[in-house]
């Protein structure tokens, strides 16, 4: 996690949702459109604050799809056991 990522995820844990905004708002990567869509919910903009969670959850099924296929390939082929 880099440190704007935190420093955001802070600051709305503290209840500053303008200053996770600030961190995050010119980002377009997963973590920062989720950290804006929360911050826009605590500042009341839930209908907006929905469309920017969504477009975090549209970003993110390549990576949930590529989880899922190294899952698939571990079960399919599995480790040999270690050395003894």
């Amino acid at each position: 996690m880099d440190s704007l990522i935190a420093a955001a995820a802070r600051a709305l844990a503290a209840g500053d949702a303008l200053g996770a905004l600030k961190r995050v708002a010119l980002r377009d990567d997963p973590p920062a459109l989720a950290l804006r869509g929360i911050a826009m919910a605590q500042l009341g903009e839930y209908p907006r604050a929905r469309c920017v969670v969504a477009e975090a959850e549209v970003a993110l099924e390549p990576y949930r799809q590529r989880m899922r296929l190294g899952r698939r390939t571990a079960r399919t082929f599995p480790l040999p056991p270690p050395p003894a």
